[in-house]
């Protein structure tokens, strides 16, 4: 418990966090949350929590949660540390509009993004049809109409989209598909024209950033008779996403070797989980929590009236 200095109200150190109302020692929490960034990038699953504290299915749930919810908190700490060092590093410098970038990006950090598309519907799982409604990574998290009538849902798989530089922090979305007006929102906080290589998923970017760089993944080769597929299609003039591919997939062999399958309604929760976590490892858990300020106590100077015994109730 913590007291005010003016009117001795008495309120718990917990109130108004995630850890408000937890009926468990204050340590539980925190041998979770380290045990969850040394099992980084691996998850640290509520069955595993189960088996680590001997507690029942429904606690380890709630714990499960609990550190969810926190590392949630942390994603918009996260992004301003992202923003300050993408700021310090390019201050007046932009990308040439031609050539090899390699020199000019060397030792800067430079945003990656992609999407990866993780618990994909079989075409089992969907009653051996084809989807024909919905094309590319889409088609594979949604299963057809007749198909979602019958079983009650409609979305089966989680489409990741995926912000990532090299050495730092990653920032993991959940959308519904990949048109323009779901992804741009996702890259408002970043600073204007900031360097950004993506594939040519996104090709509307190049009217806001000037900036921007895609590579085609789907080049073909000059000489077909010999290869499909062209040798610098995943690379070329220093231009790749390979940041945010690498990123991808240790998130689909962490994701399947701990929680097996994740619901699409739950999926924000457990990307936020690896995002707050990998800033956790690049920026230091101080550096994150530290600069937050506490704020006032809640209920405390909100309709205080000076001798007043109305102002804080006892009851």
């Amino acid at each position: 418990m913590i007291r005010c200095p003016q009117c001795n109200y008495l309120e718990s150190r917990t109130s108004s966090t995630p850890l408000e109302h937890l009926k468990l020692p204050l340590w539980v929490f925190s041998y979770l949350l380290i045990e969850s960034i040394e099992l980084f990038p691996l998850g640290l699953s509520a069955s595993a929590i189960c088996r680590k504290l001997s507690v029942s299915k429904n606690t380890g749930t709630l714990l499960k949660r609990r550190l969810q919810i926190f590392c949630s908190d942390l994603i918009p700490l996260i992004k301003e540390e992202m923003v300050k060092d993408l700021k310090k590093a390019w201050k007046g410098k932009n990308l040439p509009e031609s050539g090899d970038l390699k020199d000019s990006i060397e030792g800067l950090p430079v945003i990656h993004t992609d999407t990866l598309a993780l618990f994909s519907a079989s075409q089992r799982a969907n009653g051996y049809r084809k989807r024909f409604k919905h094309k590319g990574q889409t088609a594979s998290i949604y299963l057809t109409d007749s198909v979602a009538e019958e079983k009650g849902k409609y979305q089966i798989g989680t489409l990741v989209h995926t912000l990532a530089i090299k050495g730092g922090p990653v920032i993991l979305s959940s959308v519904p598909d990949q048109k323009q007006k779901t992804l741009q929102p996702l890259f408002d906080f970043l600073p204007e024209d900031v360097p950004l290589f993506a594939d040519e998923g996104i090709p509307w970017m190049e009217r806001y950033n000037k900036n921007f760089r895609s590579i085609n993944h789907s080049k073909r080769a000059k000489d077909t008779k010999r290869n499909v597929w062209g040798r610098n299609r995943w690379s070329e003039n220093g231009i790749h996403t390979q940041v945010a591919e690498g990123t991808q997939r240790s998130i689909k062999y962490s994701f399947l070797a701990s929680y097996s399958y994740i619901r699409p309604e739950n999926s924000i929760l457990y990307l936020n989980e690896y995002s707050a976590l990998k800033g956790i490892r690049v920026y230091g858990l101080e550096r994150l929590v530290g600069k937050k300020k506490l704020g006032l106590l809640r209920n405390v100077g909100k309709g205080y009236v000076e001798k007043d015994s109305l102002a804080h109730p006892r009851f």
